[in-house]
């Protein structure tokens, strides 16, 4: 005689009201199932089950065998549908690797379960930051990978990811003439304080850290 098969949530067949817990390995009652924390779904444990009597099945270990009626309480939950991720933040992914903000950006995007993937909005996306707490350098390098994004890896100014980085810092990720922090909602930037156009120069004593408003009422005068 062939012993039984149960899988995760499947009823006892000579016990009314008493199902399988694959995570306990005890037949229960179910409320069980809402009262115990596992280590998982149970879903996700009911999904295990069938995957491992297919392996059986396949491999023709005997021995085993499963009504094909057999009631269970979560073969008709449906699988939770993977998040959908947007054209930016596939790319981002990719970035981990990189030996800056925005490689370490990627990385802490990817822990984040809340992070919402599916988003092309850059003002969604720094709000998440925001909301998490997350730290100047982190809402800046997103705005740093959102520019680079889209503009097809070349970085604005023309200026090295790495000297803007270096300015960023050396300011505290702070307007030079307002104060005003990626944190608290500004758009910072990396300004020539003599213009390009009137001669200025790329040297770390040239540029400096303005907001989006300041730098645009600056415009082309010398500071």
């Amino acid at each position: 005689m062939t012993a039984r098969y149960y899988f995760h949530g499947d009823e006892v067949g000579d016990r009314t009201g008493q199902y399988y817990c694959a995570y306990c390995d005890s037949f229960v009652d179910e409320k069980h199932f809402s009262e115990v924390s596992h280590s998982g779904t149970d879903k996700e444990r009911y999904d295990r089950s069938v995957k491992g009597w297919t392996v059986l099945k396949k491999n023709s270990q005997g021995g085993l065998h499963r009504p094909n009626d057999a009631h269970n309480l979560f073969s008709s939950i449906p699988k939770p549908k993977k998040p959908k991720t947007g054209p930016f933040s596939r790319w981002l992914m990719k970035q981990q690797d990189r030996d800056d903000p925005i490689g370490d950006l990627s990385k802490d995007v990817q822990r984040d379960k809340g992070f919402p993937l599916e988003s092309s909005s850059l003002e969604i996306l720094r709000n998440r930051l925001i909301g998490q707490f997350a730290c100047n350098e982190a809402i800046q390098a997103l705005e740093e990978a959102y520019e680079e994004f889209k503009s097809n890896n070349t970085v604005r100014s023309g200026l090295s990811l790495a000297l803007r980085f270096d300015v960023f810092r050396r300011d505290d990720y702070r307007c030079q003439i307002c104060g005003t922090t990626a944190s608290e909602g500004a758009r910072l930037e990396v300004d020539h304080k003599i213009p390009v156009a009137k001669g200025g120069s790329d040297e770390m004593s040239n540029i400096w850290t303005l907001c989006f408003n300041c730098n645009r009422g600056k415009g082309t005068k010398n500071l």
